[in-house]
């Protein structure tokens, strides 16, 4: 019965659902920091909240960072208390409401888009404790002296946002956005508690990042990879899927992405070369698949630079 509540009231919170883009948070919110459709910083405060008066689910990942007051807030059904020195995370289609909050709640907003993520160079098992945060753990209690860091990162962010140093804009503030990334991530792993002894899934799953990292240059394939730790590609996919939220298979192209995105900025190699490097059997089979799972051609984003 408990488990049929649930439902009913996540369907119910669905049907009233207001799906919000970067684009509409960027014309709809007073003093707004943004970069095209793909990143925005802004400041929430109980006059300016949408999300107070319906559920809402932003077309995007975001944070926020509690500066005063206090707020309740339910992510996907489950409420979390957040005050000063908070940071909450939220996943794309995630669906947050505000249950309540003080009069004198305010927060920093930062949202940006699955392409902005891309862009970001990140060592894949670097951005795991983080990218596993925003499903099971949403909210993180920071000191005070991680928020001012935090602060004059986005300070740093904004001003660049309003720059006219157009040239090399764009990359500086995926720099600084880099930046803010590993730092959270420091202060993410600082504060964990010490962690249990590992399960047999956790330790399957640690096994196959290892092995992702050693082949990820010649080896696509689930199979090669449940053939290395002698399980079955079906049960590698659902201990992955488990502990990590995401498919094998999409551990594997993110991983191949990465540093097919690498060598195309860093490395000098042609576009031919650098297919063969990554075991494509031709050029047009690797500028298909780049294509594919980043939305532009591996020419394109070379040009870019």
């Amino acid at each position: 019965m408990a488990e049929s509540g649930k439902t009913t009231r996540t369907r119910g919170a669905r049907e009233n659902l207001h799906k919000v883009s970067i684009s509409r948070i960027k014309k709809e919110m007073s003093d707004v920091f943004y970069l095209s459709d793909d990143l925005v910083i802004t400041t929430l405060t109980t006059e300016k909240n949408t999300t107070a008066d319906y559920p809402t689910s932003i077309d995007g990942f975001s944070a926020i960072i509690m500066m005063a007051g206090e707020a309740t807030v339910s992510i996907d059904m489950q409420n979390y208390h957040v005050k000063p020195n908070t940071l909450v995370f939220f996943n794309p289609d995630s669906i947050i409401r505000t249950v309540k909050c003080s009069a004198n709640a305010a927060a920093y907003l930062l949202a940006f888009s699955k392409q902005f993520v891309n862009e970001i160079q990140i060592d894949l098992s670097t951005s795991l404790p983080v990218y596993m945060r925003f499903g099971k753990a949403p909210v993180l209690e920071v000191r005070p002296e991680d928020v001012v860091e935090i602060r004059q990162l986005f300070q740093l962010i904004k001003t660049m946002l309003r720059s006219d140093k157009e040239r090399y804009r764009h990359e500086i503030i995926r720099t600084l956005f880099t930046t803010a990334f590993y730092l959270i991530t420091e202060i993410n792993q600082r504060d964990e508690p010490s962690p249990l002894k590992p399960g047999r899934c956790e330790v399957l799953f640690d096994e196959f990042m290892s092995l992702l990292k050693q082949y990820n240059k010649r080896e696509r394939n689930v199979s090669f990879y449940a053939k290395q730790l002698d399980i079955t590609p079906k049960y590698l996919s659902s201990v992955v899927k488990e502990v990590s939220g995401k498919t094998a298979a999409r551990w594997i192209d993110e991983s191949v992405i990465l540093e097919a995105k690498a060598l195309l900025k860093y490395s000098g190699m042609s576009i031919q070369e650098i297919a063969y490097h990554l075991n494509f059997s031709t050029q047009s089979f690797f500028g298909k698949y780049f294509k594919q799972h980043t939305g532009t051609s591996p020419s394109r984003y070379k040009r870019k630079g």
